[in-house]
C-alpha cells in the first residue's frame, strides 16, 4: 500500500510543481498605449514577483471585457481596474481588493470633458449640436462619468451632432486636436497631459473611486495577505516600483463599500 501511495504521489507531483510554479499574472485593461502600460507596470510587477517569491507577468488585455473575465475566472491573478470594471467584476465573482490607488494621499480621480484650445465652446451647455468622442463604453473617467456630466448640463447624447466610442483614452485626446470630434471625455491626469498640444479642459467631474488593485476569487489566501502588505507596507523596492506609476502614486487601503456611488451612476445611465 505505501509503494502505490508513493508510486501515485509521484505520478501527480509535476501536476502540483507546475501549478505551484507557474507565472503569476497581472492583467490591466487597455486605457493607454502598450508601450505606456507595460512602462508603467512592468516595475510593479517584477516587485511583486520579488516579494511573493513567484514571476508575475504583465498580461494587457484587449478589452475591458477581456480583463473583467479574466479575473473573474481566475485566468489572471491580479487586475488592476477602474471603478466601473470592478464593479461589473465583483457582480461575477467574490474577487477581492487588495489596495486602492491614491495620487498625493488622496484616493480619488476625476474625469474630465476638453476641447481645443482655439475652439468657440466655453461650457458643457455649448455642446449641444456638437460632436463628443467617448472613450470604452465600460470606461468611468471617459464615457460614464462625461456622460452624466452633460445630462447634468442639460445635453442628452441624443442632442449631440454625434458621438463615437474610441476605447482609448489617447484616441480620445487626439481626435479632438485633429478636429474630428468637437470634445471628448478623459481621465483628468491624462487631460492634462494634452494641454500643452492644444487642449483645455471644458470641466470636471466631483471626485470618483480610485483605480485598485484586485485579486481572483481563487488566489491563495496565504500569497493575498502578502500582495496586499507589499502594496500598503513598501520596502524601498516597492516604492521606486510605485514612481513608475507617477511621481505622488501610493495605495491604500479602501473596500467595496467605497464604490456605493459608482452602482448609483450606473443605474442613472441605465435609466
Amino acid at each position: 500500500m505505501r509503494r502505490r501511495s508513493f508510486l501515485l504521489t509521484a505520478a501527480l507531483w509535476p501536476l502540483f510543481g507546475h501549478a505551484a510554479s507557474r507565472d503569476l499574472i497581472f492583467v490591466v485593461h487597455p486605457y493607454d498605449t502598450p508601450s505606456r502600460i507595460y512602462t508603467r507596470f512592468r516595475p510593479l510587477t517584477l516587485y511583486l514577483g520579488g516579494v511573493l517569491g513567484r514571476p508575475v507577468k504583465l498580461v494587457i488585455a484587449s478589452t475591458y471585457d477581456e480583463q473583467i473575465a479574466m479575473i473573474v475566472d481566475g485566468r489572471a491573478d491580479f487586475a488592476y481596474l477602474g471603478p466601473t470594471p470592478y464593479v461589473q467584476a465583483r457582480n461575477r465573482a467574490a474577487i477581492r481588493i487588495l489596495a486602492g490607488e491614491a495620487e498625493n494621499g488622496q484616493a480619488f480621480y476625476q474625469s474630465a470633458i476638453v476641447t481645443r484650445v482655439d475652439s468657440p465652446i466655453k461650457t458643457l451647455a455649448d455642446l449641444k449640436g456638437k460632436s463628443v468622442a467617448f472613450g470604452a463604453s465600460i470606461s468611468m473617467s471617459s464615457t460614464v462619468a462625461p456622460t452624466l456630466m452633460l445630462a447634468q448640463a442639460g445635453v442628452e447624447l441624443d442632442d449631440l451632432a454625434g458621438h463615437a466610442q474610441l476605447d482609448r483614452h489617447e484616441r480620445v485626446a487626439l481626435a479632438v486636436l485633429h478636429g474630428d470630434f468637437d470634445a471628448g471625455g478623459l481621465r483628468l491626469d491624462i487631460a492634462r497631459e494634452y494641454l500643452p498640444r492644444g487642449l483645455k479642459i471644458l470641466n470636471t467631474s466631483l471626485p470618483l473611486p480610485p483605480h485598485l488593485i484586485a485579486c481572483s476569487p481563487h488566489f491563495p489566501d496565504s500569497l493575498e495577505i502578502r500582495a496586499r502588505q507589499a502594496l500598503l507596507v513598501p520596502d524601498d523596492s516597492g516604492l521606486r516600483a510605485f514612481k513608475s506609476l507617477g511621481e505622488a502614486i501610493s495605495f491604500v487601503p479602501i473596500e467595496d463599500s467605497h464604490y456605493q456611488s459608482v452602482r448609483r451612476m450606473l443605474r442613472e445611465i441605465a435609466r
